[in-house]
């Protein structure tokens, strides 16, 4: 892209920073906009502002024109995602959610093939993001078809048809503390996505082959960990699964720090993958039992944005830190991340309103 339109190599950062504005804004626009729309009107809007965006991406001429689609785009998924997890967090149950989030890992996976594909047969990266466009578009067609769809009633996880508002002082504590658990786990979900493999081969010496192997079985256990939820999430008390998974987090991080390097590369880091996989769509299909099922698709949004600041934020900063203190300061930084969400997760637990959740059985 950058070679067709002669753009700066810094180009991607304005791309990204675009998105991730977007999104931030869309998922935090979330709750009221539903409130107006509706979730159908409202996934609706967020395939059209995607399918715009995506097939404009492939026609734009200049430079210029990138960015501002980029935007478009970013609003898209926000739009998409806020109100698709507000919807399956209060219609459905924990193996629902692990299946959508699953899908999610899969559509990331088929992005670059999608690329390679357009350019093998095309020599251009334009009919990658076309396709991408066309698919937003007949989705967006289907949902509109099959409204009434998204517009079941509204059950809690633990089954009853209606969840009682917690008051104003609890919501916003609620709020606060779903946000930051949002924020923390997709800053550790990223910063060991990203920067693992640099530490293995610069910072312990790993060959590039188990390094790579080791950051491509990361994502493979992110994956697995979503299906598993999928296929068994029902087994056992959506609280008690969070539990297991963030305590799993600590062990992992520990482990990728203090282990032997074919230990970190080859079982830390899947076993992080796996632990930090369940920790999101867990959160989701909780909150409209911390929130209230009136407030989910509000809480929804703050926590989606909160996620994008931890997903881009964290693992920026802690670049900053490894490039003025080395490398071998990531797995401690791992851990601390790690500790930090079990710390909010704790406290999250204390709570009686949060308690009363561990007696409850999310069912699908």
């Amino acid at each position: 892209m950058r070679a067709s339109f002669g753009a700066p190599l810094a180009g991607l950062g304005l791309v990204l920073a675009s998105l991730t504005l977007a999104y931030f804004l869309a998922s935090a626009a979330s709750g009221p906009l539903t409130g107006r729309l509706g979730t159908s009107g409202l996934l609706v809007g967020g395939c059209g502002l995607s399918a715009v965006a995506w097939l404009g991406l492939a026609l734009s001429p200049e430079w210029w024109i990138v960015p501002l689609v980029s935007f478009v785009a970013g609003a898209g998924s926000g739009l998409i995602d806020a109100s698709v997890n507000a919807h399956i967090s209060l219609t459905r149950g924990i193996r629902y959610m692990g299946w959508l989030h699953a899908s999610w890992a899969l559509g990331a996976a088929l992005g670059p093939p999608v690329v390679v594909l357009s350019l093998a047969g095309t020599s251009s990266w334009r009919a990658g993001f076309a396709a991408m466009g066309a698919a937003f578009l007949a989705n967006g067609l289907l949902v509109s078809a099959r409204r009434q769809d998204w517009a079941k009633a509204t059950l809690s996880p633990t089954g009853h048809p209606s969840e009682k508002a917690p008051g104003r002082i609890i919501y916003r504590r609620a709020i606060v503390m779903l946000a930051g658990l949002f924020l923390v786990a997709a800053g550790l979900e990223a910063t060991a996505g990203n920067w693992s493999y640099t530490q293995l081969t610069v910072g312990r010496g790993v060959p590039a082959g188990l390094a790579t192997w080791g950051a491509t079985l990361f994502w493979a256990g992110l994956a697995a960990g979503r299906v598993a939820l999928g296929v068994m999430g029902n087994r056992l008390p959506a609280i008690r699964l969070l539990d297991a998974g963030i305590g799993i987090c600590v062990a992992a991080t520990l482990a990728f720090w203090l282990a032997p390097p074919l230990v970190s590369a080859l079982i830390a880091l899947p076993m992080l993958g796996a632990a930090v996989s369940v920790i999101f769509p867990l959160l989701l299909s909780l909150t409209p039992g911390r929130v209230g099922t009136g407030m989910t698709a509000h809480a929804v949004g703050y926590g989606l944005a909160a996620g994008t600041i931890g997903g881009g934020g964290v693992p920026a900063g802690i670049g900053v830190v490894l490039q003025s203190v080395g490398l071998f300061t990531l797995g401690p930084l791992l851990t601390v991340l790690a500790i930090v969400l079990a710390m909010l997760h704790a406290i999250s637990r204390g709570s009686r309103r949060f308690a009363q959740l561990g007696r409850g059985h999310s069912g699908s």
